[in-house]
C-alpha cells in the first residue's frame, strides 16, 4: 500500500508545472507559419484543452494534499473533462491527416508518370508508414479515452455506470505500450 501511494505522489507531483509547457506549445504553434489554419486551430485547441486539464490537475494534487481548501475530486472531473476535449480535437486533426495522405497518394499516382519506379515506390512507402503511425495514434487515443471519459464520468452519465477497472486497464496498457513502441522506434 505504502509502495502504491509513493508512486501515486511521485506521478502527481511530477504533474506539477505541466501547464506551462502547454502554455510554451500554444506560443511555438502561434509561431508556424508552415501549418494550415485548419491545423493550426486544432493544434492550439488541443493545447488549451492539455493546459486546462494540467491546471485542473495541478489544482486537485494540491487540494488533496490540504494545501488549498478546494474538492479535490470536482477539480480531478474538471480536469478529465478537459482531457476528453483535447482527445477529441487529437482524434480530428488524425482524422484530418490521414485525409491528407490519401489525397497526397492520389497526387502522387496522377504525377508518376515519367517518374522512376524507386521514386513512387520510396514516395507510396512513407505514405504507408505515415498512416500506420496515424493508426497507432487513433488506438493510443481510444486506451486514453477510456480513462479520460471514465474520470470525467460520462460513462455514468450515459450508461447510469462507469467503465469497469479492467476496461480502463485495458486502455491504459493500450496507450502505454504504443507510447513505449513510439519513443522505442524514435531512438
Amino acid at each position: 500500500m505504502n509502495l502504491s501511494y509513493a508512486a501515486r505522489l511521485s506521478r502527481q507531483i511530477f504533474r506539477l508545472g505541466k501547464s506551462l509547457l502547454e502554455i510554451n506549445n500554444i506560443r511555438k504553434l502561434l509561431k508556424k507559419d508552415f501549418l494550415d489554419s485548419f491545423t493550426k486551430t486544432l493544434s492550439i485547441l488541443m493545447s488549451i484543452s492539455l493546459c486546462a486539464r494540467w491546471f485542473f490537475d495541478n489544482l486537485s494534487v494540491l487540494a488533496s494534499y490540504k494545501i488549498i481548501d478546494l474538492n479535490h475530486r470536482e477539480l480531478t472531473k474538471a480536469a478529465t473533462t478537459s482531457w476528453v476535449f483535447a482527445l477529441m480535437i487529437n482524434f480530428l486533426n488524425i482524422l484530418q491527416e490521414m485525409m491528407k495522405s490519401y489525397a497526397r497518394e492520389a497526387m502522387l499516382r496522377e504525377n508518376s508518370i515519367g517518374k522512376t519506379t524507386r521514386w513512387v515506390v520510396n514516395n507510396l512507402n512513407e505514405l504507408s508508414k505515415t498512416r500506420r503511425m496515424l493508426r497507432l495514434e487513433i488506438a493510443k487515443n481510444i486506451g486514453d479515452m477510456v480513462i479520460a471519459c471514465n474520470g470525467a464520468l460520462i460513462p455514468y452519465r450515459v450508461l447510469g455506470k462507469q467503465f469497469s477497472e479492467k476496461w480502463v486497464g485495458i486502455g491504459g496498457v493500450v496507450s502505454a505500450l504504443i507510447s513505449v513502441y513510439e519513443i522505442w522506434n524514435d531512438c
